[in-house]
C-alpha cells in the first residue's frame, strides 16, 4: 500500500504543477508539449538518425514558454519517473491523461483501465508456451496495434517479470497508434521501464506493421526505446 500512496502523491504534485501552466496555455497544449519534450529528450540521447528533426520539435515547444514556465517541465518528468518507479504496475501517464479529461471522446478515445489490461495479459500469455519460445528462440515479441498510452504493454512487462521472465532482455515490445500524443506517451512509459522496442505513429489499418522491420530503418514516425539499442 505504501507504493500506491506514493504514486498518488506524485500524481497530485504533477497536477498542481500542470494547473499552474494552464492559466496561460490551453490544457491539451501543455500536456502535448510536455510529452513531446520528454520523448525528444529520450530519443535524441540514443537515436541520432532523426536528431535534427526532433531537436527542432523540442525547440519549437521551448519558444512558447517563459523561463519560469520552462523550469516546470523537468519537474513533470521527475514526478513521472518517481511515480512509475514507486508503483510500476500501473498506467501512470494514461491514468493522468484520462483523469485530467484530456481524452478525445469525439474520436472514441478511451483508455482501457489498467486492471482490465492486467487480466487480459494473464489470459493471453501462456507461461509454459512463452518460456518454451524463449528457450527455442531467445526472445518473444509482443504487439499492440492500438496502444494508446501503452497500458497493455506495461501490463505485459509486469506479468512477464512476475513469472520469472526478464522482459528487458527477452522481449521485444512493438506498438502503434494513430494519435501522435498518446503514441509518445507509450514511448515514454516503455522507455522508462527499460522495455526494448519501438512505437510507430500511424494508422494500423492502412499502414500496418508487417514484414521484418526489426533491424530496419523505421522512419521518423518510428520511435525506438533506449533499451532497443542495447547489445542484448
Amino acid at each position: 500500500m505504501a507504493s500506491y500512496g506514493g504514486r498518488n502523491e506524485h500524481k497530485r504534485e504533477f497536477e498542481k504543477l500542470y494547473n499552474k501552466l494552464c492559466y496561460q496555455h490551453s490544457r491539451y497544449e501543455v500536456w502535448q508539449d510536455m510529452v513531446v519534450m520528454i520523448a525528444c529528450a529520450i530519443a535524441n540521447a540514443v537515436d541520432k538518425r532523426h536528431f535534427d528533426e526532433r531537436e527542432a520539435m523540442y525547440m519549437r515547444v521551448v519558444q512558447k514558454y517563459t523561463k519560469d514556465e520552462l523550469a516546470i517541465f523537468p519537474e513533470f518528468f521527475t514526478h513521472i519517473v518517481l511515480g512509475m518507479e514507486e508503483h510500476p504496475d500501473c498506467d501512470f501517464l494514461g491514468e493522468l491523461y484520462m483523469g485530467l479529461e484530456l481524452g478525445n471522446s469525439h474520436a472514441g478515445q478511451f483508455f482501457t483501465p489498467y486492471d482490465i489490461c492486467r487480466m487480459m495479459v494473464q489470459v493471453t500469455i501462456n507461461e509454459d508456451q512463452t518460456k518454451g519460445e524463449i528457450d527455442r528462440r531467445g526472445w518473444i515479441s509482443i504487439n499492440d496495434c492500438a496502444c494508446g498510452a501503452g497500458a497493455m504493454l506495461v501490463a505485459a512487462a509486469n506479468y512477464l517479470r512476475s513469472i520469472g521472465i526478464n522482459y528487458q532482455q527477452q522481449a521485444l515490445f512493438v506498438a502503434q497508434d494513430i494519435d501522435y500524443t498518446v503514441s509518445l506517451m507509450c514511448y515514454i512509459q516503455l522507455s522508462l521501464m527499460g522495455c526494448a522496442g519501438y512505437v510507430r505513429i500511424g494508422n494500423s489499418l492502412s499502414d500496418p506493421l508487417t514484414g521484418n522491420i526489426l533491424f530496419d530503418e523505421g522512419g521518423a514516425n518510428t520511435w525506438y526505446t533506449p533499451m532497443y539499442f542495447s547489445d542484448i
